[in-house]
């Protein structure tokens, strides 16, 4: 089945222990109940980079075990080394994820052929279905429109997610992507709407997990060919990805979901915790959407 709507890019709710439990249960049901597609966990949002590897199989069981088959799962498996890679994506076949997602190698500054052998090697060695992850700010490493397309001829790799925020090479992406079962996803909160009318088939978005009725509201809208409710819904989450800027990937985000009563804790070292001096901004801006007339917040 073709990947397609609009999929949260999940932070990994953590306490003193590790994963927290108790708070995934309750996210990932909140998220489903609000209409998301999909959940995309161990991606940049949800600190992969962080993470052990005992921390990703729990993560992913639980989640899995949550949802039941209510919404896809893609865990995020990626990482430097291709045999780590495909060790831990076969592990999530066993856990019962859907799909795998897999960022291309940091670090180290890879060829188009390095990259096009790496994806290669992960597709023939595990059974499940792969999303390519393309963030090149993050890794210095850029799926071309080369790659793309001879990526493109391998069957079990069936979505790219493309988070270089680049309209011009997501446009590039859906004009040569020649197969029915392929689907494009826009990886840049800003620019959902940009994206589907390019005709991109959905989008990962970390604001939702905060926003979920507004990033969903997004597509649905644009389904229903609702464009000036859709681009009133992205013009508005505006504000709050401004707040994401205050600090380093997640906090800001982790920061707002606690205080929404979401308590997900802090983000993984080096990441610090959100400095005091932003939390009036923040709350302000959280009290303008209406978020706040679901969640109660957190009693100060």
């Amino acid at each position: 089945m073709k990947i397609k709507g609009l999929i949260t890019a999940m932070v990994t709710p953590l306490d003193e222990k590790g994963i927290n439990e108790a708070a995934t249960r309750r996210l990932v049901n909140r998220l489903i109940a609000e209409g998301v597609s999909g959940l995309f966990i161990l991606g940049t949002n949800g600190e992969f980079y962080a993470l052990s590897r005992e921390e990703k199989e729990k993560l992913a069981a639980l989640v899995v075990e949550e949802v039941h088959g209510r919404v896809p799962v893609f865990a995020g498996s990626g990482g430097i080394s291709t045999a780590q890679v495909i060790e831990l994506s076969n592990r999530f076949a066993e856990l019962g994820v859907d799909a795998l997602s897999v960022i291309t190698p940091f670090l180290m500054k890879l060829t188009d052929r390095e990259l096009i052998n790496h994806y290669k090697e992960i597709a023939r060695a595990v059974s499940l279905p792969i999303i390519l992850y393309n963030i090149p700010a993050n890794t210095g490493n850029n799926i071309s429109a080369a790659v793309y397309q001879e990526l493109l001829k391998i069957p079990s790799i069936v979505a790219i997610k493309d988070s270089s925020g680049d309209l011009q090479q997501l446009k590039t992406y859906i004009k040569h992507n020649h197969r029915d079962d392929f689907a494009v996803l826009v990886g840049s909160d800003s620019k959902i709407l940009a994206g589907l009318q390019l005709g991109a088939d959905g989008a990962v978005a970390a604001t939702s997990n905060v926003l979920t009725r507004t990033d969903v509201g997004i597509y649905e809208s644009f389904r229903k060919n609702d464009l000036e409710t859709a681009r009133q819904l992205q013009n508005s989450i505006e504000d709050f990805r401004y707040l994401l800027k205050l600090s380093s990937v997640p906090s800001v985000l982790k920061y707002s979901m606690n205080m929404i009563g979401y308590q997900v804790g802090s983000p993984k070292l080096p990441i610090l915790p959100v400095s005091k001096k932003f939390h009036d901004e923040i709350k302000k801006t959280l009290e303008s959407y209406k978020v706040v007339e679901a969640f109660d917040f957190v009693k100060e």
